[in-house]
């Protein structure tokens, strides 16, 4: 588990191509079927971003919270990276290191894809073994606020098994950790 509360160093994963976007090799296959069953529902389903490295993340969470202080320059910087980790993590926290993440929409921009589209792509991506990351009324496991577009792979059994209970990946690691112990 990658996340705030788990900061993790360069993963390095070995990669793979999917549509111009790099992913962890072992699950290139799994988002090619994904992508094409979205793609079936709405043909304008496209991956927005996969793999990213810990410096990439870094650039990136420092460019949303100076745009955050351009659009509300009564913001310090503490406030704007406050704001910011309610869409975007901070470099170590990001799962799109692992490789194991992807962002696929029908546009690139965050939760404004068709919403009945959403929720249809949403509910067949278990079967591929993805969840849904963060779902709407899970922010206080998560840490993030609902996106339409972030999907984690986590194997077609796990996949179901969350979504079966509305799990979050947060829950479902300590539902296991609980049961082992």
């Amino acid at each position: 588990m990658v996340n705030r509360d788990h900061i993790t160093k360069e993963m390095n994963p070995e990669l793979a191509t999917v549509n111009g976007i790099s992913v962890d090799a072992r699950i290139a296959e799994n988002v090619e079927a994904f992508l094409a069953a979205a793609q079936a529902i709405d043909a304008s389903e496209h991956l927005i971003s996969g793999y990213r490295s810990v410096a990439y993340q870094e650039g990136l969470f420092n460019s949303y919270v100076q745009q955050e202080m351009a659009a509300d320059p009564s913001l310090s910087e503490s406030e704007a990276e406050t704001l910011v980790k309610t869409y975007s993590q901070p470099a170590g926290a990001s799962e799109h290191q692992t490789g194991l993440a992807i962002d696929m929409s029908t546009v690139d921009a965050l939760n404004q894809s068709d919403t009945t589209v959403a929720k249809q792509v949403q509910a067949l991506a278990p079967q591929y073994g993805f969840v849904l990351r963060f779902p709407k009324g899970k922010s206080s496991s998560t840490g993030v606020d609902y996106e339409d577009w972030h999907f984690r792979y986590v194997g077609k059994k796990s996949a179901e098994y969350m979504t079966k209970h509305n799990l979050t990946l947060e829950e479902y690691v300590a539902l296991l950790e609980e049961r082992d112990a």
